[in-house]
């Protein structure tokens, strides 16, 4: 049981906190999720065409991540441990294993990262007419297939040493002597109770997916602004390139904006055995809006998109010109 010298904890360290706003989070990013798949697929303008596949891969990744997070296992953690319990319908009305329920929301979480070097590959792809871009079309399904795979092995080799779980608990109050009462209440599983070794293994991830989206930004940006060899495309559709290239920039770096504090605290948080349940209960409560916060980049960013949902809310009546005009563009100009 919890000491008397410990720390007399608050609503916003509770599970309750924690179980109640992720529902009331995800009963308003949900319907926007769903809105901007739904604008992605049927209001993609034909000039876009290179871009819906990867963009819906992207927001149907995010909005799985959302769900999972915010509905389906809403974990309450227990950092600096690698260690909590799910709280959500997967474990209330299912009874879905614990473990299993971390392995698919690791990975899917994961497979976010994925989608986003699917989007700057495509810009490359679609940008640059030099040599350093994969042309064949068995070379892209086999980096397709790599990145996709990769979050699968790895949360499969993060789980491979689950330790014995009577002595982890009893490891784990070595770091955090005072947990919430939720830890002797709820049925805590512990990931491992070598943090530090697992922080190197989302380290690795994060690099994995950082090189190759360091290096498409890199060589587009290059090619579109010093490039001699970007002359030969007429000045209109450089233009073009440009401005999706400069927007799927803005619409990635928001919500990686938005992601960056609950990252930055959990990596403090293990690195210096730092607890603080509060922190961690709205860190996740953070990331697991990261798919709306994405959506609504979207929306807001192009304009198709924008102006489609606009017109729909009357709240502009002469869009429907411009609707117009961008479809007769759309016929001629690919990007």
């Amino acid at each position: 049981m919890p000491t008397n010298s410990c720390i007399q904890e608050t609503y916003l360290d509770t599970a309750d906190f924690l179980n109640l706003y992720s529902h009331l989070v995800s009963i308003v990013a949900l319907p926007v999720n769903i809105l901007g798949i739904w604008l992605i697929y049927y209001k993609t303008p034909v000039r876009m065409k290179n871009m819906k596949g990867v963009m819906l891969n992207c927001h149907v990744w995010g909005l799985l991540g959302d769900v999972m997070l915010g509905t389906l296992t809403i974990p309450y953690v227990f950092f600096p441990v690698i260690s909590g319990t799910p709280l959500g319908i997967l474990t209330r009305f299912f009874d879905i294993n614990a473990f299993f329920q971390t392995y698919v929301a690791v990975a899917c979480i994961a497979e976010v990262g994925s989608s986003i070097v699917f989007m700057f590959e495509n810009r490359q792809n679609q940008t640059v007419t030099s040599s350093w871009k994969i042309t064949s079309e068995k070379g892209r399904k086999s980096f397709y297939t790599i990145n996709l795979v990769f979050p699968w092995l790895s949360a499969t080799i993060s789980l491979l040493r689950i330790p014995d779980q009577a002595w982890a608990k009893l490891e784990m109050l070595k770091t955090i002597p005072c947990p919430t009462k939720e830890f002797f209440e709820l049925p805590v599983i512990i990931v491992t109770t070598e943090a530090k070794s697992i922080g190197l293994a989302l380290m690795l991830l994060v690099l994995f997916y950082a090189v190759q989206i360091l290096f498409f930004i890199v060589h587009s940006s290059l090619y579109l602004c010093i490039s001699t060899k970007s002359y030969a495309v007429s000045e209109k559709t450089k233009r073009l390139k440009r401005k999706y290239f400069y927007a799927v920039c803005i619409q990635i770096m928001i919500p990686f904006a938005i992601m960056a504090a609950p990252v930055n605290y959990y990596v403090f948080s293990i690195v210096t055995d730092y607890y603080n349940q509060t922190a961690n209960n709205f860190c996740f409560l953070i990331m697991s809006i990261h798919g709306f916060f994405s959506t609504v980049a979207t929306i807001a960013i192009y304009e198709n998109y924008r102006n489609h949902l606009l017109h729909v809310l009357r709240i502009r009546r002469n869009l429907k010109v411009t609707l117009i005009q961008s479809k007769s563009i759309a016929e001629t100009t690919y990007i």
